[in-house]
């Protein structure tokens, strides 16, 4: 009689612990990714070229290739002239250390762009391996 009460208030209990559970196993890059999306939708192209690597991939409206960080930071800056950001959602996460990466919706000067952002982290450095910028 208590093994049949039990076994469905485990049942009922269960999808509440299922969040804690993913959030365990991801490894807290949605706080990195969260810091990085703040800077993305900033507007401000030198904070965003903190979390570049030296040399990046950058993907940004179909001007590709990679790039000097300072490069890379000027090609956002080229983008922020053209596109005043509003908001930086993430859609989703994935990956495991070192890479993990991130794709979100950017809207920006009244239109939507899909982010991907690529993450090497190595002991507390966390550099931005690739970005690429996209219409939606």
């Amino acid at each position: 009689m208590i093994r049949k009460a039990i076994l469905p208030l485990i049942f009922a209990c269960f999808p509440a612990f299922v969040p804690a559970i993913l959030v365990a196993q991801d490894g807290g890059s949605k706080p990195i990714f969260d810091d990085i999306g703040n800077n993305l939708k900033s507007g401000d192209a030198a904070a965003f070229a903190q979390w570049f690597a030296d040399d990046i991939e950058i993907d940004v409206l179909g001007t590709a290739g990679v790039c000097s960080r300072s490069q890379a930071r000027q090609l956002m800056k080229n983008f922020y002239s053209r596109y005043t950001p509003k908001s930086f959602t993430i859609v989703h996460l994935s990956g495991s250390l070192p890479m993990r990466y991130c794709i979100g919706t950017l809207l920006a000067g009244g239109e939507r762009f899909r982010v991907t952002l690529f993450l090497k982290s190595e002991r507390e450095t966390h550099r931005l391996q690739q970005v690429r910028i996209e219409k939606d």
